[in-house]
């Protein structure tokens, strides 16, 4: 049986009250039913218009229905009604969000078989989605094909392909050259540019660059983002330069930014691998009083920390924390603070551990003898 609907249709019927009625009705298989009994009911002259396909296949495509949303693509074809590219990117875009860029560039490609020209808009979307997604050789091809047919080049776009260079070693010098050539051509980078570079540099261990990409975008006031302020404190916190990211906090803060869950988390996971627990543990304190919610990351750098430096019943502290959040931790943490008991031999409060892994069906997860 199909889905009903319990309302009754007024005496004539616009696009207009049929958008509205599909925006306010929350489940989307109602909100179809009532697209589809639109024409039902008025099958003596009413006719779905551009506005409310649009807004039917913009919600199909939010619930992730895409095969009812591309087979209304196809309709408004046959019905000859007017498709404008703004329902190809959202398909586009829905498809990119679930991980199938590939989905993505089949709709993208039926746009001229819809006599619906690409604009660069289009271009520019699709570009973005296959480096998303890291279908990086398809995403060069791409690029290339866009200089080809005349989309001009811009910050954007420059932007994303050295998004793209930045996500492989091997491509970081191309990703720094197309860089500096941006002013040629008549491109000067951004805020944007800059974080994307440092980021990249970053994530692959060059913090000599990254920190002069840095400072040269402060000079020529380029704001970086919170963003880039955390890619930069991760980065160092990775090579060990804690005081260094302590510093870099304290600039932010006075740049009147607020850390993130990442910025914190990347701090504490440095501090305790250098056995500075205590400070991870204000970070903590001050992260939470700034309503910066603490996750599975930022908990179990901490955990491990504090195990490794015998300050167990403060690890078992923040497991409860932890727990209380409404977060669940795994076999790793448990066997990590099972170790630290038997290590001084508290063998109950070992087993006690152990328990609440049975109970919590995780205890085959662990290597046991290696615990104890």
């Amino acid at each position: 049986m199909g889905t009903k609907i319990a309302f009754k249709w007024s005496k004539k019927i616009t696009s207009s009250q049929v958008v509205h009625l599909i925006k306010a009705e929350r489940n989307v298989d109602k909100a179809l039913a009532i697209f589809d009994l639109a024409t039902a009911e008025y099958a003596n002259g009413f006719r779905h218009d551009h506005s409310t396909f649009g807004v039917i296949i913009n919600r199909l495509v939010s619930a992730n229905k895409f095969g009812p949303a591309e087979d209304l693509l196809d309709r408004m074809k046959e019905e000859k009604c007017d498709v404008r590219e703004d329902i190809f990117l959202s398909i586009c875009r829905g498809y990119g969000r679930v991980h199938r860029p590939l989905d993505a560039m089949r709709v993208f490609g039926k746009m001229k078989d819809f006599q619906c020209e690409p604009s660069k808009r289009s271009y520019i979307t699709m570009f973005d989605i296959l480096v998303d997604e890291n279908q990086l050789k398809l995403a060069f091809r791409f690029y290339r094909h866009m200089r080809e047919v005349g989309v001009q080049t811009s910050v954007v776009t420059l932007n994303i392909l050295i998004k793209a260079l930045c996500k492989n070693s091997g491509t970081l010098d191309s990703a720094i050259h197309i860089f500096r050539e941006m002013p040629n051509r008549g491109c000067p980078p951004d805020s944007y540019t800059y974080g994307t570079l440092i980021n990249g540099l970053c994530k692959f261990g060059k913090l000599t660059d990254a920190k002069v990409f840095f400072e040269e975008m402060k000079m020529r006031d380029c704001s970086p983002s919170v963003i880039t302020y955390s890619s930069l404190i991760h980065g160092l916190c990775q090579s060990n330069n804690i005081n260094e990211a302590l510093d870099l906090l304290e600039e932010m803060k006075n740049n009147g930014m607020e850390p993130n869950v990442f910025t914190y988390s990347s701090l504490m996971d440095g501090l305790c691998k250098d056995s500075r627990s205590s400070k991870a543990m204000e970070l903590l304190e001050t992260m939470v009083s700034k309503r910066c919610k603490p996750n599975m990351i930022t908990y179990s750098s901490l955990i491990h920390g504090l195990c490794k430096e015998g300050r167990l019943h403060q690890a078992v502290e923040i497991l409860d924390r932890m727990k209380l959040q409404g977060l669940q931790p795994d076999a790793g943490l448990y066997g990590k603070i099972i170790s630290g008991f038997c290590d001084v031999n508290k063998f109950e409060e070992a087993a006690r551990f152990l328990d609440e892994m049975v109970l919590d069906n995780l205890a085959k997860q662990i290597n046991l003898e290696s615990s104890c």
